[in-house]
């Protein structure tokens, strides 16, 4: 008991030794925050791109198409710096609010919105153009449209990558299970889901374009 006391009463210590400590966990912290950091950076980079495609369909008078919305996600890529292409992709939809029937306002439950065109640059990935009813499922997330008017979506993903490779780090007590990660995941996305309207006339597809 006596030498336990002693032990715990001890301060003395190797300066250089805590030093070496002191900087280890100083480095991790920086890298870490320096990676948290780069992802937030990183996301909005992601959302800026997102919305300055979709303003350039926007002030668009002439006719748009595939030829076009590749183009587009090369703007993408660029404004988001990403070192592959494959990190992206890029899906922009035309849709509508028809006045034919009847003037109300097209809210995705009362009155559905309806499909112009779609297309997408990944669709040999997976990722379809759009049809009617994948719209009609996507209703909540496009505001509510006057008879008669029409809207851009531009949806956008891109795949990011922890710098310091810091993701899916599984904590075990033993054993294989593993109970929880920390971390940035590597398989983390950001997407975004833009509607915009046309700011002079109806925007038009053409598959040419």
């Amino acid at each position: 008991m006596k030498m336990l006391r002693k032990f715990w009463r001890n301060e003395t210590g190797s300066i250089p030794i805590e030093g070496i400590y002191a900087s280890l966990l100083l480095l991790g912290w920086l890298a870490v925050a320096f990676q948290i950091s780069d992802a937030f950076r990183t996301r909005l980079l992601a959302s800026q791109a997102s919305y300055a495609v979709g303003d350039l369909i926007s002030r668009e008078q002439n006719a748009i198409g595939p030829t076009y919305v590749t183009g587009l996600k090369k703007v993408f890529d660029f404004i988001t710096h990403v070192p592959n292409s494959n990190y992206t992709w890029m899906r922009v939809t035309l849709v509508s609010c028809s006045a034919v029937s009847n003037t109300d306002n097209c809210d995705g439950t009362t009155k559905i919105f309806s499909l112009v065109s779609s297309y997408s640059t990944a669709e040999s990935n997976g990722i379809h153009k759009h049809t009617q009813a994948t719209i009609n499922l996507d209703a909540d997330r496009i505001p509510v449209m006057a008879a008669g008017d029409m809207a851009v979506i531009v949806e956008t993903s891109m795949r990011y990558y922890p710098i310091f490779g810091i993701g899916d780090r599984a904590f075990r007590t033993g054993g294989s299970t593993a109970f929880t990660t920390m971390g940035l995941s590597e398989r983390l996305r950001f997407s975004n889901f833009v509607v915009t309207r046309p700011r002079g006339p109806r925007t038009v597809w053409d598959d040419a374009k």
